[in-house]
């Protein structure tokens, strides 16, 4: 029996894809080798042996928004005497265990020796520093590269994010195992959800529509689709999915819905005339697999792991920053059913070939557990 303790921080917050991850990982986990990997969760005070769960927006998401607001030098000093009294905690957790997995900023300093993983979503604060709150950066930077040299083994969540790994950190290629994300068949799925969907409903949510998912990231790219619907004239009405984060862009004529529910997302995925992720920048791109899992035509930027999660399952566009180019393509897919329908019929297949248990057996082998 081999014991993991996992940097749970991320799981109990609200609109996180790490925490997304980790609760897609630990759950196939504890269904697929419960006889061979236990789990326990370290929540940032101490040890619990059951994975936490989201209870709504708590103190961490609080603080994140506060330290948003901050002047850079006060939110930098709030950020390190958080990292501080986290640390300490720490200091002795990892005693009694195998292995840690860390899935956050870089791995946490234990005073025990302990095999340590870390999975690596994308490099972004080292490639795109300006997208990110002054004070993330500058933390970033003070403990990553320190810190790289405890880890034992990687885990990239693409072949995208693997060469980004090899081209920009001192890191033996040979310690980077790919382990593509997967997808909770239960909520991501055809299957139509006429409660959900009536909420939707009462949410000013049209029958026909073009579907947005992402936070206020910059990277994210909002501003490219609003211009190409307006380029293109589709009169189709768009809804925006996701948490503000800490950059505020126009949402224009947009039907806002904020942060919602998986339950809620799935069935506006089901329902949606089309899906479409303009990003700049993607280590894995959780949202197209979503989609296509819930049979939503996908069209996407070329950039990063998009095209990698894809495949020809979905539209990819060479340049989302050509308006009149990406909103031709939009308008060339939502004015054709066929394409549309083709790619519903692509995209499931193409999602049936990820899975959360997929992704703990490429794990396991970081770990040192064949599972």
């Amino acid at each position: 029996m081999i014991k993991v303790l996992i940097n749970a921080q991320p799981m109990t917050v609200v609109g996180t894809g790490i925490g997304r991850y980790l609760r897609g990982l630990s759950a196939a986990c504890e269904a697929r080798c419960r006889d061979t990997v236990r789990l326990s969760y370290f929540t940032g005070g101490g040890v619990v042996d059951d994975a936490p769960s989201v209870r709504g927006a708590g103190w961490r998401e609080r603080l994140g928004q506060l330290l948003w607001r901050m002047p850079h030098p006060v939110a930098y000093g709030a950020r390190l005497l958080r990292h501080g009294l986290t640390e300490r905690n720490f200091g002795t957790a990892c005693r009694g265990f195998d292995v840690y997995h860390e899935a956050g900023y870089f791995p946490l300093k234990s005073r025990v020796p302990v095999r340590t993983v870390m999975t690596v979503h994308d490099l972004s604060l080292l490639r795109f520093p300006h997208w990110h709150p002054a004070e993330r950066v500058r933390y970033f930077r003070r403990y990553f590269m320190d810190r790289l040299p405890r880890v034992d083994g990687f885990c990239a969540v693409s072949e995208f994010t693997r060469r980004e790994m090899i081209e920009l950190l001192p890191v033996d290629p040979e310690m980077i195992t790919v382990t593509p994300l997967g997808y909770d068949p239960q909520l991501f799925n055809v299957a139509d959800d006429p409660e959900a969907q009536a909420m939707l409903g009462e949410a000013g949510v049209p029958r026909e529509f073009v579907l947005f998912v992402g936070s206020g990231d910059p990277r994210k790219n909002l501003d490219a689709l609003r211009a190409a619907l307006k380029a293109a004239a589709v009169e189709t009405p768009l809804v925006t999915v996701g948490w503000s984060g800490w950059h505020q862009t126009e949402k224009g004529d947009a039907i806002n819905l904020g942060y919602v529910s998986d339950r809620l997302l799935a069935q506006l995925y089901r329902t949606a005339q089309l899906f479409v992720m303009p990003s700049v920048y993607e280590g894995f791109g959780l949202p197209v697999l979503e989609a296509m899992a819930c049979g939503c035509p996908v069209v996407a930027s070329r950039a990063g792991a998009l095209p990698e999660v894809g495949g020809d399952s979905i539209v990819t566009v060479p340049d989302v920053a050509d308006a009149r180019a990406f909103g031709g393509v939009i308008h060339g897919v939502l004015g054709s059913s066929g394409e549309r329908d083709r790619l519903r019929r692509d995209g499931l297949k193409r999602a049936a070939s990820f899975s959360w248990s997929r992704t703990v057996g490429e794990t396991l082998s970081r770990w040192g557990s064949e599972g």
